[in-house]
């Protein structure tokens, strides 16, 4: 395996983008279309993964533009090719495989010329307008950039913030990871001008400062979310593949898990701890990033695993009775034991399924358990 595609495979398989990503899609006749590609949404990155070593001249000039044609020219061409074909087309292939992966009616593209083997020894030039946006980035910037911006949307969001306001700017500085900085700085925001100087090595005093140290501490607890999403992945879906409706469920779930940013993640963990280390046995939380999404914590202890699992999928069911009946509902149950803890994930979409009958036994559930009466005594009153 060459080190381009080892970057592909961990890309896609050590990472946040490992729900969203695939490895070697190919086109007409096999061909490659790039190296990995990652669908979100309707949000789709093109990433093309060229891995170039120079044996240097000594002519810096003659170095960098032999390096520059073939690590940069080689994946413009790929990366402009692929979208052509994607855009054409509602599904492709992997390499090696029959199965289809479908593509988004609604397709908005974002392109990555990742550039690995020049190890700081020529700098990233601004990214190519050219037949679209294309973000020129090396294996330093991209490291951090995937590691200041560690969740789907968060990635998605910066690359959505450069195509709309530096389509037609022109910016001086030390490359991509200052040009991050300065996102990070301006609260997640490009302003709308036609230059930005910045001096170099912003990224470098960023991430020394007193100011970023704290969000970097406050964002720790966060990262439970992350542990949940992987545990599932890792030894479910890794292993079990999608084969019943269980499963593809908790897929779902763990996909819409993932989209939520590392913002939403704070507090989303902060409502799960209440009820983890109180005596809130059940908490129902609305969704920050999507309106449609109804969270369920519980904790507490259970007879037993079934016991567990009846007393989430009720609680799923009340909260969507209550708040939304065409609602998805995530319910995650967590048990805290003395040598480990366990937890579960509930996954229901009520939507176009809602009856009398699960309004009766949403009532029912109510009165004789009295699973979240205070709400339902509320909205009532």
């Amino acid at each position: 395996m060459t080190k381009s595609e080892e970057w592909a495979y961990s890309l896609c398989r050590k990472s946040f983008f490992s729900l969203f990503s695939f490895v070697n899609p190919v086109g007409k006749k096999d061909k490659e279309l790039c190296d990995v590609i990652v669908i979100c949404g309707n949000d789709i990155v093109l990433i093309s993964v060229k891995e170039i070593n120079i044996n240097l001249t000594g002519n810096y000039e003659v170095d960098y533009n032999r390096w520059n044609n073939r690590a940069i020219e080689d994946s413009l061409k790929q990366l402009n090719g692929a979208e052509r074909f994607l855009k054409r087309v509602s599904s492709f292939r992997l390499k090696d495989t029959k199965e289809e992966i479908e593509l988004p009616d609604e397709k908005n593209f974002y392109k990555i010329a990742l550039a690995i083997g020049a190890k700081g020894k020529f700098p990233i030039s601004e990214s190519i307008r050219n037949n679209g946006y294309v973000n020129i980035m090396d294996e330093i910037s991209f490291h951090s950039i995937i590691s200041e911006l560690d969740t789907i949307t968060d990635f998605i969001l910066y690359l959505r913030e450069k195509q709309a306001k530096l389509l037609n700017v022109h910016f001086t500085g030390n490359g991509e990871e200052d040009l991050l900085a300065f996102y990070l700085r301006n609260e997640l925001n490009f302003p709308d001008k036609s230059f930005l100087y910045f001096d170099k090595g912003i990224y470098e005093s960023l991430i020394v400062s007193a100011d970023y140290q704290q969000e970097k501490k406050n964002r720790e607890e966060s990262y439970k979310w992350d542990f949940i999403i992987n545990h599932f992945t890792q030894n479910y879906f890794d292993k079990n593949g999608y084969n019943s409706i269980t499963l593809n469920n908790m897929r779902r779930a763990c996909e819409i898990m993932a989209k939520e940013t590392r913002f939403e993640r704070i507090k989303l963990i902060d409502n799960l701890n209440i009820v983890i280390n109180s005596n809130v046995r059940a908490r129902i939380y609305f969704s920050p990033t999507f309106n449609h999404i109804i969270y369920v914590f519980v904790s507490g202890k259970f007879e037993n695993e079934k016991q567990r699992l009846k007393e989430t999928e009720l609680r799923s069911l009340v909260a969507a009775f209550l708040f939304n009946k065409s609602a998805i509902v995530i319910a995650i149950a967590w048990e805290v034991n003395p040598n480990f803890d366990v937890y579960d994930i509930v996954y229901h979409n009520y939507k176009d399924l809602w009856s009398n009958n699960l309004d009766k036994l949403a009532l029912s559930t109510i009165n004789e358990l009295g699973y979240f009466k205070n709400h339902y005594d509320q909205l009532n009153k």
